[in-house]
């Protein structure tokens, strides 16, 4: 990967004069080759989040590495009076990244030099008159300006004794120009910028322990605010019914700072009514014997649960009324196709003896007009009893969909029981609402 991008580096330096687009299709088809070699193995979308994050690094680091090489060779170019080609070289470094700051400031003392007549004096001059206005600025109070300009007069000259004593004295000064900047952002409420200059003065002063406190105060403050501005987004949210979203953003408040005890106590609320929600409906489904809804419902509130065990109950049970509910279509599915084969044999039969008494001259009549009647044989009838009872027991247990069936069942093996006929009337009248 090293190689592809230390290659890729010097195409672009070796032709810093194509067109930016030129140069955003040969990154781009780059990538698309390295895709081909492995990206395209990787299945899961967080590792190639990972995979594109680590190539980036990499990218930056070789550029990085490979921009300093560049810009030692284009100082070397300047140190030995060649000012055209360490401007040239600069702007190269400058067209791959604007922000470096050497490569600006190396190629404006080349093209300050570039041509004059008298080189070697006229460096001297410009050092001279960046060294004074190095020291005006620091007369006017612009430590952090004067700092930098002072920096970039050692740059160019490193062996200059005058500008390393003021850029030391400089140095030592700007700790309390990032402190007196920090202290009047704070002031201001900007606590991120006062950070950041306090942070500034302990890279100069690392072992200050007053600075060290001072920023762990501010730390601690910031994170208090952040959590704060968190839990009013989430309390807003919260009033708006979009109770899923305000759990996520008290979760993020609780990354800030987890011991925030306003946090956890709102957040622990929020869990257990979204835990609630999923609970009570899949117990409505439940009621309604919607098993598999039950179950999807209880496994969202999974996530949201500290009692899993409990989740892990509701689930089994409703497991087990689907199983029932199988079992029992099954045992009337083959009931069914039983009562069918029965009634078949039952009509082959009769037609059987149609056929013979025909065949001797005997009357049918008689046999015709039997047929019409259903005759209820005493097997019939202790199979309709039996689901009588059957559906006896659902009715009490409030079960009336499986009483309304066991009572269906029983009429068809026994039309003229009275008893099953006023039972399914009943259940048939609660069910379509009546009393």
């Amino acid at each position: 990967m090293k190689k592809i991008y230390f290659l890729f580096l010097c195409s672009i330096l070796t032709n810093s004069a194509l067109p930016q687009e030129r140069l955003a299709r040969g990154e781009e088809s780059l990538f698309l080759s390295m895709q081909k070699v492995g990206l395209g193995q990787l299945s899961d979308r967080e590792e190639k989040k990972k995979f594109l994050d680590t190539v980036q690094l990499e990218k930056q680091k070789l550029q990085y590495s490979m921009l300093q090489n560049i810009y030692e060779n284009a100082y070397e170019l300047y140190r030995s009076g060649d000012y055209q080609s360490a401007r040239d070289m600069a702007a190269r470094i400058l067209s791959i990244d604007p922000t470096y700051d050497d490569a600006r400031m190396l190629k404006e003392a080349a093209e300050n030099l570039r041509g004059a007549s008298n080189p070697k004096y006229s460096e001297k001059v410009m050092i001279e008159d960046k060294f004074k206005d190095a020291l005006a600025l620091y007369q006017e109070g612009s430590v952090l300006k004067a700092y930098r300009e002072m920096n970039e007069v050692l740059k160019l000259s490193p062996n200059n004794i005058k500008a390393k004593y003021w850029s030391k004295k400089m140095r030592e000064d700007l700790k309390d120009y990032y402190v007196n900047q920090g202290d009047e952002q704070y002031k201001k409420g900007d606590l991120r910028g006062a950070l950041n200059s306090y942070y500034n003065a302990l890279s100069i002063k690392p072992k200050e322990p007053k600075l060290v406190h001072r920023i762990s105060s501010l730390e601690e403050e910031l994170r208090n605010q952040l959590v704060n501005e968190k839990l009013k987004a989430a309390l807003e949210v919260y009033a708006r019914g979009d109770i899923k979203n305000a759990y996520q953003m008290l979760q993020a408040a609780m990354q800030i700072n987890p011991g925030d005890s306003k946090a956890n106590k709102l957040f622990s609320e929020v869990r257990r009514e979204i835990e609630n929600g999923y609970i009570d409906k899949g117990k409505a489904f439940y009621s309604k014997r919607d098993y598999a809804s039950a179950i999807a419902e209880w496994n969202k509130a999974r996530p949201y649960t500290t009692n899993s065990s409990y989740i892990d109950k509701l689930v089994k049970i409703a497991k087990k009324e689907m199983e029932k509910e199988v079992q029992e279509k099954k045992r009337r599915k083959e009931e069914a196709e039983r009562k069918a084969r029965e009634e078949q044999e039952r009509k082959k039969k009769m037609e059987e003896e149609k056929k013979r008494k025909g065949m001797m001259g005997q009357p049918i009549a008689d046999d015709q007009e039997a047929a019409k009647k259903k005759k209820i044989t005493e097997q019939n009838k202790m199979a309709a009893q039996q689901h009588y009872l059957e559906g006896l027991k659902a009715f009490q247990n409030s079960n009336y969909q499986k009483a309304r069936d066991e009572f269906t069942v029983a009429k068809q093996l026994d039309p003229e029981n009275s008893d099953i006929q006023s039972a399914l009337k009943r259940i048939e009248q609660i069910m379509s609402g009546g009393q």
